[in-house]
């Protein structure tokens, strides 16, 4: 585990290379382990890690999808998002979105202790090998800023710890993008990527 300062006054940046993502936090998670039933019934392995600051609450569940079939990990982002619509209080937004180039469904939700949750549902692409469905929740009271710093600074590692950002192509496959060398391809232990600019 690595932390580093923050962008935000005591928040720092949470890198869990073991579960190949980063986080701003304003404290450090605690973790539990839990299971989490897969679409087909089979229970999955989970670690939840919860960090408390005041009336607010923010959680990153990490499922691991690794030994499944490739038509059951295709389908994990919507039936992640069933299980998260599962529950009190009234859905009072859900769109697509993109993290990282990552297929993610973002969702709001009013519940019924006065609070808000602001959830992302992300889906690694097979090509990333990271075989996770991470589940990301900030939730706090009605009359607070929602949970903005926690929600955007979701990001993801490979092996070596370098970041992870995905691309699409003209035919709807996914290519690693590497901020390194404008222009030019990448090749790193085996990994092929196409680096382009940030701007």
């Amino acid at each position: 585990l690595v932390s580093s300062p923050a962008l935000a006054q005591d928040w720092f940046e949470y890198v869990n290379q073991q579960e190949r993502f980063a986080v701003s936090l304003p404290a450090q998670p605690s973790m539990a382990g839990s299971n989490f039933r897969s679409a087909s019934g089979a229970l999955l392995p989970s670690k939840i890690f919860t960090t408390v600051n005041g009336d607010s609450t923010y959680m990153v569940t990490v499922i691991d999808y690794s030994g499944v079939d490739g038509e059951e990990y295709a389908g994990a982002l919507e039936h992640g998002v069933a299980y998260i619509k599962d529950r009190d209080g009234e859905l009072t937004s859900e769109n697509d979105a993109s993290y990282e180039g990552m297929d993610t469904r973002m969702l709001q939700f009013s519940n019924p202790d006065q609070t808000r949750s602001f959830v992302a549902v992300t889906l690694p692409p097979t090509v990333s090998y990271l075989e996770r469905l991470y589940i990301v929740e900030g939730r706090s009271p009605e009359d607070a800023p929602p949970p903005g710093i926690f929600q955007q600074s979701l990001s993801f590692r490979d092996n070596d710890g370098v970041r992870l950002r995905y691309g699409t192509d003209i035919d709807g496959n996914k290519f690693r993008i590497m901020g390194d060398t404008c222009g030019y391809p990448y090749r790193r232990f085996g990994q092929e990527a196409v680096v382009l600019c940030d701007f």
